[in-house]
């Protein structure tokens, strides 16, 4: 199946958006994430960001992914990029879900504890996730699949 052009650059343009902004506020958590050790208020920012923000903008880069590999030439399985970066986009989905929410949402409401290097690790993980995928994306490394 084949996107029809218009519907292919909307969907591209969708996908672009929503990366970069998941890849945005990631560096702004972790701006925060330094920030909070000196004032544990922050992390109710966080913890807003990672419900309102970063939750959704991963659940759109994800979907507008799978979107964008099934409707081109670059399937989701025939090369080893895509496959790399849907396989990081799901973990980070994942992770962003059980992990670094619970952990902002445990912090804001005061149980800092290991919360706040629990979240540095979190932010810091998710930036190079984020930085691969778009690394990926731009030398589309490595070849096909042997399903491609």
């Amino acid at each position: 199946m084949r996107l029809p052009p218009t519907a292919r650059k909307l969907v591209v343009l969708l996908h672009v958006i929503s990366s970069v902004g998941w890849l945005g506020v990631t560096v702004g958590n972790l701006v925060l994430a330094l920030a909070a050790f000196g004032e544990p208020v922050l992390y109710r920012a966080m913890a807003l960001l990672g419900d309102v923000v970063v939750l959704p903008m991963g659940l759109l880069a994800l979907a507008t992914g799978v979107l964008v590999s099934v409707g081109t030439k670059w399937g989701l399985v025939k090369h080893r990029w895509v496959l790399v970066k849907f396989v990081l986009t799901v973990i980070a989905v994942v992770a962003t879900t059980f992990a670094l929410r619970s952990g902002l949402h445990e912090a804001a409401d005061g149980e800092v504890g290991t919360a706040g290097t629990d979240v540095l690790v979190a932010s810091c993980v998710s930036l190079t996730i984020y930085t691969v995928n778009t690394v990926l994306s731009i030398f589309k490394p490595w070849g096909r699949t042997r399903w491609g």
